[in-house]
């Protein structure tokens, strides 16, 4: 069985959150988005494989070069929460997903949200987690993880991941 790891509360989420306010975060449906996720806002930052031709190796995410304040700020984020190498960073605005594992990670995964919401907990190998502020570490390759699908608000998803090279 594997493992599923709470850390405590953390307050750092406030300037990030007014970053994300001010901008239009990319609407990702159809073609752009994983079978079976609703409609959402989000954008990847960190390092990403070249959209239309894999090279071999990952560069900086477009997010990333187009917004540098926030890929900055993620990052700064990133080096307080995370206990473990990551290369890359999923966000959410305001997505409820449908039950599902992320089989192109490597290893472990930071999932934390924040916002101005209520409800849509994570769960993750059947087990219901608030991550409002509380980063949960897990291995989202291997466990099936979810949103229920009660939310109020708005909410902030990051996901701190490795993409293989």
């Amino acid at each position: 069985m594997e493992e599923v790891t709470q850390l405590e509360y953390v307050n750092c989420f406030d300037d990030l959150y007014e970053m994300f306010e001010k901008v239009k975060l990319k609407q990702r449906k159809g073609s752009n988005n994983r079978l079976g996720f609703p409609e959402y806002r989000g954008a990847v930052f960190g390092l990403t494989r070249p959209r239309f031709k894999y090279k071999g190796y990952l560069e900086p995410s477009l997010d990333s070069r187009t917004h540098p304040h926030i890929n900055d700020e993620i990052m700064r984020i990133g080096k307080l929460i995370c206990p473990f190498e990551f290369n890359s960073i999923q966000v959410n605005r305001n997505l409820v997903c449908p039950p599902h594992r992320d089989k192109k990670n490597v290893g472990l995964s930071l999932l934390v949200s924040f916002g101005k919401y209520e409800g849509c907990n994570i769960v993750v190998d059947n087990k219901k987690y608030d991550a409002n502020c509380r980063p949960l570490i897990f291995n989202g390759a291997e466990l099936e993880h979810y949103n229920t699908d009660d939310l109020v608000g708005t909410k902030y998803t990051l996901v701190y991941f490795t993409q293989p090279n």
